[in-house]
């Protein structure tokens, strides 16, 4: 058994700053794109949101404030994926939002729920990352 300080193989080739940062920062322009197609002046949402938002048949929220904690949900978790605030948090916020996705909203789209489950679980577990703030934040409690 190796019992060297060094960093295993594939750490050193392709270390988990990098990863944690590619994986973060990849889903990043598509949220920002679609809360930004779908947003009106705050808090408000386009109205071709609300009227999908009834189709979702989401229990217990009303159709309007479905599209609202949607789109406004959408921006805020791309500004804490850019910057990697509460990373973990915003990944199982992720995890939440695809199986509410998958379950009531569009179960057809299951390969496309699936890669951002899977984006959402990699963040859950692993975080985004040293370039970010909470590596930042853990770095300094070192």
């Amino acid at each position: 058994m190796e019992t060297s300080d060094q960093p295993a193989r594939a750490e050193r080739f392709l270390p988990d700053w990098i990863v944690g940062g590619v994986v973060r920062l990849s889903i990043v322009p598509g949220l920002w794109a679609w809360a930004r197609a779908n947003a009106d002046a705050w808090p408000g949402v386009m109205p071709d949101m609300v009227a999908a938002a009834t189709v979702w048949n989401i229990p217990l929220i009303s159709a309007a404030q479905t599209a609202q904690i949607a789109v406004w949900g959408a921006h805020l978790i791309a500004f804490m994926l850019t910057i990697g605030f509460l990373t973990r948090l915003v990944g199982l916020t992720l995890l939440i939002a695809c199986a509410i996705y998958a379950f009531w909203v569009l179960p057809e789209a299951w390969t496309s729920v699936a890669v951002f489950a899977a984006i959402g679980f990699y963040l859950f577990a692993r975080g985004g990352g040293g370039l970010s703030i909470d590596g930042a934040i853990v770095a300094t409690l070192r």
